[in-house]
């Protein structure tokens, strides 16, 4: 099996609000042939998942266009069936209306994902940048191929978060390369790369907010929706074989003191060692940057350039970075686990002992 994970939102979220093919007026986002330049859409945000296919097309890491048969759904997150069969269908390219109905900012690229070889029938969606919640966007131009590339959402850590280092606990902002982290199964391990990012933080992009001791954490603990946690509980074993395993900090939401937070902007950071580790963050275990099939698309190109630099196997093969440190959760077990989780309020706590 040849599995890719990517951030997928859900149709409904992004509606026809007006369009010069009236037929498409208050449906959701539907492929580029059919969808006119000038036609605008509201995106109510808050609608997308993790999902994960068996892509079996050799397509190097390309969501391809017209291929559906080698694309089949394996967790579909609740926004498209298991079992379906998926292509990238079409490219839509918009920029957000001012209050003047103006376009303004940047040029943002919409991946429409349409299932079982009908062009209309769309899914869900992907953005290049993120949209919005409560914002209009008009379109500007699109293609009919849709053929792209999968990016997994990055995963990082909010400012202001303190990581356990060999000199004691520093506040991730203040890392440096070549720094000595304390590693749960390895000791204290140099940071091989670090970067940041500003994004907005609405939608798909805001933070996972753990208010303290939600989950064991020292103080609130801010990490970004795919960041994943660690978490080490004898259910987990009984239920998918092993103690512990990592879950997306996402999939927690729900249980008492955590949720997502929406803000105008949100500072993210990421960093990585020379293989996945679990470290220690507002006194809980959660993940090192994870180079996943895909990830280094994701990056900004002077991130990209120095990733690549450092690490030039990684160019021809993202594989050879190795395995996560514990077993990483679908979307469907997360549920599972939280529910358990859910059903034991009280005794919730994955604190790094």
């Amino acid at each position: 099996m040849a599995l890719r994970s990517f951030f997928a939102q859900d149709s409904s979220s992004l509606v026809v609000t007006s369009s010069s093919n009236g037929s498409i007026v208050g449906g959701a986002v539907i492929n580029n042939s059919d969808t006119p330049n000038g036609t605008v859409f509201a995106y109510s945000g808050g609608a997308g998942t993790e999902v994960t296919l068996n892509d079996t097309g050799g397509g190097r890491n390309r969501f391809n266009d017209d291929r559906e048969s080698d694309h089949v759904i394996t967790d579909g997150g609740g926004i498209v069936a298991d079992g379906a069969k998926v292509e990238s269908e079409s490219h839509i390219l918009v920029r957000e209306l001012d209050g003047n109905g103006n376009p303004t900012g940047p040029q943002i690229r919409i991946y429409v994902f349409s299932q079982d070889g009908q062009t209309s029938n769309v899914w869900g969606f992907a953005t290049d940048l993120p949209l919005e919640a409560g914002k209009s966007y008009v379109k500007t131009g699109g293609q009919n191929t849709g053929t792209s590339r999968y990016s997994d959402y990055v995963t990082c850590f909010g400012e202001g978060t303190w990581i356990d280092t060999a000199d004691g606990p520093v506040a991730v902002e203040d890392l440096s390369r070549g720094q000595r982290v304390w590693t749960k199964d390895s000791g204290a391990q140099p940071i091989c790369w670090i970067a940041e990012t500003s994004v907005r933080g609405t939608g798909a992009f805001a933070p996972v907010v753990f208010a303290p001791g939600a989950i064991g954490n020292d103080r609130e603990l801010i990490l970004s929706q795919q960041h994943r946690v660690h978490v080490e509980l004898p259910v987990a074993e009984m239920l998918f074989g092993q103690a512990d395993v990592l879950v997306a900090a996402k999939h927690l939401c729900g249980l008492p003191g955590v949720g997502i937070r929406e803000q105008a902007v949100i500072r993210y950071f990421h960093f990585m060692f020379d293989r996945h580790h679990i470290v220690r963050s507002n006194g809980v275990l959660t993940e090192s940057f994870f180079l996943a099939p895909g990830s280094v698309a994701a990056l900004d190109r002077a991130q990209r350039r120095e990733l690549l630099s450092l690490f030039p196997s990684l160019g021809r093969d993202s594989s050879r970075f190795g395995k996560t440190a514990a077993m990483t959760l679908t979307s469907g077990e997360a549920r599972v686990l939280r529910g358990c989780m859910e059903s034991r309020r009280g005794q919730v706590c994955l604190a790094a002992q």
